[in-house]
């Protein structure tokens, strides 16, 4: 016999905003997996629940925080390239998901809190990030931009200015050279360089 969870029993116990299938278990432990699973079809086909992509829930009501996204939707990863900039207030503009580096496949998800889009990097790369936000640091962000667009990207004055980065004197260049030197691409280096000299050629008297 299959029992029913009632819903607030469950809201009562889990105590994530953001939850996977396994946390769910640990939670609904007195019934069967079968059970479990009508429940939580039930509950999200009722619109007590979100779907956030297979095996992962959401409680519509309550607010995630990027952590807890990132900790059920794909870990390891953090929050980096237009996302972070956008944050750390070096690009004006907002980007439309949320982009992210993790060391393992490019994956992109679409989920009623927002598309997520995680850019796969060489795991020693992995590394420049509050380990409480999963935000990068703004030298890291630039770093890892240039890493994964460095193609489109030319180390010239004329060039960052048409980037329109801004904000650069918030920007720790000691701490972004010695993070830049880990990066195997000479190209990255360059870049970084470059946007070094013309920041402090632009700096604000």
């Amino acid at each position: 016999m299959i029992v029913i969870m009632r819903l607030k029993d469950f809201e009562r116990g889990m105590k994530k905003s953001v939850f996977t299938l396994a946390e769910a278990a640990l939670v609904a432990h007195g019934d069967s997996p079968a059970a479990l699973r009508l429940n939580l079809h039930r509950w999200t086909k009722a619109g007590d629940l979100l779907g956030i992509r297979r095996g992962v829930y959401a409680f519509p009501h309550r607010p995630s925080s990027t952590p807890e996204m990132i900790g059920a939707l794909y870990p390891p990863a953090y929050v980096s390239l237009e996302s972070a900039l956008s944050q750390a207030g070096l690009l004006p503009d907002v980007p439309f998901e949320t982009t992210l580096i993790t060391p393992r496949a490019t994956r992109s998800f679409s989920t009623p809190r927002g598309r997520f889009h995680f850019h796969r990097i060489q795991p020693r790369l992995f590394f420049g990030y509050d380990s409480k936000t999963l935000f990068a640091d703004p030298e890291k962000a630039i770093l890892d931009y240039f890493y994964l667009k460095g193609s489109s990207l030319h180390p010239q004055p004329a060039f960052w200015e048409e980037a329109r980065f801004q904000n650069l004197d918030r920007v720790n260049w000691s701490k972004g050279d010695r993070a830049a030197r880990v990066f195997p691409q000479g190209r990255v280096r360059t870049l970084w360089a470059s946007l070094k000299t013309y920041a402090k050629a632009h700096r604000r008297p």
